[in-house]
This record gives structure tokens, sequence and C-alpha cells, in this order.
């Protein structure tokens, strides 16, 4: 059971209590992401999220690292489209050494400019490591492409030339604006008393000013593409994108669960089964969801030898037709409202799985459900809306298309 407290500062704390642990997963999230940047600024969320660990006005970068690493503990950080999270894993016992470092973090960061020139350097590495990767090439393109002028479609690390031209002002300027308690959670899971956690917050987030603040995201404009890009690689990448639903639509988020698992999500999926076990034409092929706020979209990745691909993505688009012409037997929902249910309960046997969606649902929707509502939702997803769904989402005539590989660019699948 989840409690929450909202400090006077506007700083709001959720806590599920597992007594049976010892250990205890806390992060401190952020209502901003690469969504709501300008494209001047492009990647100064996840910019933001490296200078917080190159030193506060208490610690140096090393003292924050090794404070957490010599207790056996984790401090790590993301940033995604739509928010940005610091968090620690300790022992129960150390928690305040985690809330202390964090709270410093965030409250005394130093942003010096020597600091921002160095970590700058190291960002584009991490932008040409990606780049180097051709499967997280080929879906960055896609998504620049079919979120094209929105936000959305932005790559979070930035690019080479936002990267240059962010300066200590404008990090300065953002920080500024969004990083305030009124628009943060603070997410605990594990071993401890929630009432004795709030004091504990409280005493180090109190002097924490809030501001007003208005985080707007608009719906984003799926926009249809067909991408190439040569890359001397061994195998062909293909990318696939198509128009999904909002992560508002509650039922039909669940029902979409259910599909995505039979489509591609699942060793068992259709997919897999048809593309690989079958026809032998790749190692690695499968589907994912990625929903937000106001949109979402169904990706769906390959990668194989360059004389596989047509025979690959004339499959793909042979599956998309199927399921949309015949929608999902009774025994595949059944079977998958299972796998899922399982699946969902295994994952809560992790303090840091646990709190990264207790954090993430309340930051973004204000509201968490219980393991009991979420597995009442996956129970009640019936046929009906698994059919509107798939008629909503498995059409061809809103489809992205990225190809990343040797020799691609005058490809015409």
């Amino acid at each position: 059971m989840y409690k929450t407290h909202v400090l006077k500062n506007g700083l709001t704390i959720i806590g599920e209590e597992i007594p049976y642990l010892k250990s205890i997963s806390l992060g401190v999230w952020v209502n901003a992401g690469s969504r709501i940047e300008e494209e001047k600024v492009s990647g100064v969320s996840h910019f933001i999220e490296h200078m917080l660990f190159k030193g506060t006005k208490n610690r140096t970068s090393k003292q924050i690292a090794s404070e957490i690493d010599n207790l056996g503990g984790q401090i790590n950080a993301f940033t995604s489209k739509e928010c940005t999270c610091y968090y620690v894993k300790l022992l129960d016992s150390h928690i305040d050494i985690g809330i202390d470092v964090l709270s410093d973090m965030i409250l005394n960061p130093l942003f010096d400019k020597d600091d921002i020139d160095k970590e700058r350097l190291v960002i584009l590495e991490e932008l040409k490591m990606y780049e180097d990767s051709p499967e997280d090439l080929a879906y960055d393109l896609l998504t620049e492409n079919i979120y094209a002028g929105d936000g959305l479609g932005m790559n979070i690390i930035g690019t080479k030339k936002s990267l240059y031209d962010i300066n200590q002002k404008e990090i300065l300027e953002y920080f500024g604006k969004y990083y305030i308690p009124n628009n943060s959670v603070i997410a605990i899971s594990g071993n401890f008393k929630f009432e004795e956690m709030v004091k504990k917050i409280e005493d180090k987030f109190s002097l924490w000013e809030g501001k007003e603040v208005n985080v707007q995201v608009n719906q984003a404009e799926f926009k249809n593409c067909f991408i190439t890009k040569n890359k001397d690689t061994e195998q062909v990448n293909l990318a696939m994108s198509l128009e999904a639903i909002p992560v508002e639509n509650t039922k039909e988020v669940y029902a979409l669960a259910i599909i995505n698992t039979v489509f591609g999500g699942s060793v068992s999926s259709r997919l897999f089964q048809k593309i690989r076990e079958e026809e032998s034409l790749v190692y690695s092929i499968y589907s994912s969801q990625s929903l937000y706020r106001k949109c979402g979209e169904l990706g769906i990745f390959a990668s194989m030898s360059n004389e596989n691909l047509e025979d690959v993505y004339n499959l793909v688009i042979e599956e998309i037709k199927d399921i949309r012409e015949n929608y999902l037997t009774e025994k595949e929902i059944q079977e998958t409202k299972e796998q899922l249910k399982g699946s969902y309960i295994l994952g809560l046997e992790s303090t840091s799985s646990r709190m990264m969606s207790i954090g993430k649902s309340m930051l973004l929707s204000k509201k968490v459900k219980d393991t009991n509502e979420i597995l009442k939702l996956i129970d009640e997803v019936d046929e009906e809306t698994i059919k509107v769904v798939i008629d909503k989402i498995f059409n061809i005539d809103k489809l992205g298309v990225c190809i990343v590989g040797k020799d691609v660019e005058s490809i015409k699948l």
C-alpha cells in the first residue's frame, strides 16, 4: 500500500513500505525531459543530469560517488523524453547518507563553467557511442522523423550543435525554472517507516523553494516517413513505428500490453516465431510500446543480413495486416494475461523497479495504482477493447520506417 505526503513547499513524497527487505531505493523525480526543450538547447535536461554529479558546495564529484560506493550502494540518474530521475539504492541503515547526498546534489550544484566545458566533451562522446550503435541510431532517426518539428522527436542527448551552444546561463535558467519542489516527486520503496522517512526528507528538502511553473506538453503529430542511412555494418537494422495511444487511455493501455506481447513482445510472439523460428531470417526481432502523455507509438525492430531485408520487411507488413484482419484468439488473450501478471509480480521483488514505477506514475499522472488494481485491469481487458485498439494502431497508412546499414540509401521497399 502506498502512502503520500506533500511538504509545505509542494514536494510530493510517495512511499511503499516493505519491511521484510533490508534495502531502500529512493529517487528524486523532476518533471523535465527532452520533450519540453527548445531546439536551440536540445539536450539541456540530460546535460543538467550530468552536471549534478560534477560537484556541489559541499562535495566534490569523487565524494558524491565514493560516499555511496563505499557503502556498497548504487547512485545513478537518467533522463527520458518526459522526466529526469536521480536515485540511490542502499541498505536501510545507510539511507540517511543517500538522502543527504541527493539533497546536496539537487539544492547545491556548482555548475562551474570549467566543469560544463569538460562535461560537454563527455556528452559528445556519449552521443558518438549511440551513433555507433546501429539499432540506437535507427530508432533515433525514426523518432526524429515521425515527430518532426516536435520536442518528442529530439534526441535526449541533443545534437553536436546544441551541445556546443549550451552555456552556463542557459543551464542555470532551465534548472531554475523546472528544478523546483512543486514540479518534483520523491519516491521510496523498501524497509522504512513512512512517517520517519517524511521527517528525514523534510529536514533536507524543506528549504527547496517552490514557485509557479507550468509544464505544457502538446500532442505530437505522427508523420509517415521512410528513412535510410548508410553505415558500414555487418547487418542491416530495421526500425518501424505505428502510431499508438497516449498513456492516459488506461483501459486501452492494458489492452495494448496484451496485443504487443502477442505481436512481438516475447519469444513466443508472432513476429519472433514466424520470422526467426520458422523463416530463420533474423537473430533479433521484437516490438515494444512507447506511450507518452497525449500520444504514443508501437515500435518494431529487427536486424538481419542485407539480402534478407526485403523478406523481413514484407513479413512484418503481413503480420500487421493479419492482426488487423483476424485480431487475437481467446487463447492468446487468456495466456498473455497470465504472462503479464506473472511478469509484473516478479518485477515487484526489486525495490528499484517498484520505486521507478510509483515515482514516474505520481510525477506524470498524479496517481498510482496498487498491485491489486493493476492485476484487475489486466484481467478486465476484453476482446472488444482489444479489437478497438488493434483497429487504431495496426494501420500501415500510419507507418514510419528507418533502415540503417551498408549500401541502403537506394533501397525502396
